[in-house]
């Protein structure tokens, strides 16, 4: 996935920020941010120093990533904030 290279600079799938699996029981995919990075991923930072995420930028279904990332930053950021100290935290 792209996510790597912007990490990393070279694409290695495994280490991704962005896990795409398809549903148990029923057509379709789930999308899954990997806030907590790890030996085994890289946590979605939603690549804000760009002015469009790279996952945004290559993937088909753009619009509904968008969304997912969205979503998925709002609820990441005060998180964040508070272990900063810059909010509290609840």
């Amino acid at each position: 996935m792209v996510c790597s290279f912007h990490h990393k600079g070279e694409f290695i799938p495994s280490l991704s920020s962005i896990k795409i699996l398809n549903k148990e029981n029923e057509a379709g995919f789930r999308v899954l941010l990997v806030e907590k990075g790890d030996e085994r991923s890289l946590a979605c930072d939603g690549c804000r120093e760009l002015d469009v995420p790279l996952c945004m930028q290559y993937c088909k279904e753009n619009e509904d990533l968008e969304k997912i990332l969205r979503e998925f930053l709002e609820q990441t950021k005060p998180r964040e904030w508070a272990k900063k100290g810059l909010i509290g935290s609840g």
